[in-house]
């Protein structure tokens, strides 16, 4: 018997921390599943999310930032051309 009893701690240790280590996922998982353990639920369910993710950051950013202008008088602004030093100094140099 008493060579059984590391054996015993060992397995008792392995399924301990086994529930302790997938018993979230699991959780999660039935969470997102609804309870159906159904793989198209689940994707239904991280897609529903992802939009409410996307939706409340755009909200923060668009809070964050309010328009400064009115919204029609926007234009674009494009860079200026470089000029011929600056095109010199892009060039690599050759040996």
């Amino acid at each position: 018997m008493n060579r059984h009893i590391p054996a015993i701690i060992a397995a008792g240790v392995g399924i301990m921390s086994g529930f302790y280590i997938w018993e979230p996922m699991f959780k999660k998982y039935q969470r997102e599943s609804k309870g159906t353990w159904q793989y198209e639920v689940v994707q239904q369910t991280r897609a529903e999310e992802m939009n409410r993710h996307a939706e409340a950051a755009v909200a923060s950013v668009s809070a964050a930032n309010p328009a400064t202008e009115p919204s029609g008088s926007s234009t674009p602004v494009s860079p200026a051309a470089p000029t011929a030093s600056e095109n010199k100094d892009l060039k690599p140099d050759t040996v």
